[in-house]
């Protein structure tokens, strides 16, 4: 059915999030206070053995905002985590059902719940664009506009374009791509690098190989029996004029950081 379900993704109707029709060019116009920094952390989960119906796949992206007396920052964390309403997975569902978005804290207590296991990727710096794109997602999702489909790229999800399912509810933000580029034979840990390599192999991150391990115990990670994920592929550095030239728009030239050499 996994096989079956990715043969079908080119062919898959998306739900028309606005997240994808945000323009590069304005975000990268629009001013960012020098005091506020961007990062995201990609989480898979999966069972022991591998069930399709025991893996997720969410992300979370954080905003910084370090005080003008330098204490601190103050931390501000949004979560895309799609799950059916139920909480109950089924992959042979060929309808969508309500879906609903969980935080960070109860999709970690509830994977670990059933017994899967949960890993991390990150914490990265990111572009500020890909921040806001994520956050306008992840508003999309809650707005009740997209239901929950184990395998949308079949049935009803695929045919009208109202459902999601967890990989797919943070990667439809991405415009450069439809869905085979997420395929579903990707699903669990595998499906969440596959996240993490999108987004390395494009100019979005920022030190793309650095993780910002204070965030961690900042978001309260450091409490749960989390396997830290190490990204070894391909990456390129953020800069406005190689994101241009990724997106076809202008621009050309890619950037180095000495820190992720």
């Amino acid at each position: 059915m996994i096989s079956f379900a990715t043969g079908c993704a080119a062919l898959a109707k998306k739900p028309a999030t606005p997240a994808a029709e945000l323009s590069v060019q304005e975000m990268l116009a629009t001013p960012v206070p020098p005091n506020e920094r961007y990062y995201i952390i990609v989480f898979g989960s999966q069972s022991t053995p591998l069930q399709a119906r025991y893996t997720h796949s969410w992300a979370t992206i954080v905003k910084a905002t370090t005080p003008a007396d330098g204490g601190a920052p103050q931390i501000e964390q949004h979560t895309i985590s799609w799950m059916p309403a139920s909480l109950e997975i089924a992959p042979l569902r060929l309808h969508v059902e309500p879906g609903t978005n969980l935080d960070l804290k109860f999709t970690i207590e509830e994977m670990l719940r059933h017994k899967e296991r949960v890993s991390m990727w990150g914490p990265y710096e990111i572009w500020h664009g890909l921040y806001h794109r994520i956050l306008t997602q992840k508003r999309f999702m809650e707005s009740g506009a997209v239901g929950y489909q184990c395998i949308d790229t079949i049935g009803e999800a695929a045919r009208v374009g109202n459902g999601s399912d967890c990989i797919h509810a943070i990667t439809d933000m991405d415009p450069q791509f439809d869905r085979e580029r997420y395929p579903l034979a990707y699903f669990g840990e595998a499906a969440s690098l596959n996240i993490v390599r999108q987004l390395q192999r494009r100019p979005v991150m920022i030190c793309p190989r650095k993780t910002h391990d204070w965030l961690i115990p900042a978001l309260g990670l450091d409490c749960y029996p989390i396997c830290r994920r190490t990204y070894t592929g391909k990456s390129r550095e953020f800069s406005p004029e190689a994101l241009l030239e990724s997106t076809g728009k202008s621009g050309s030239g890619r950037s180095r950081c000495r820190l992720c050499e």
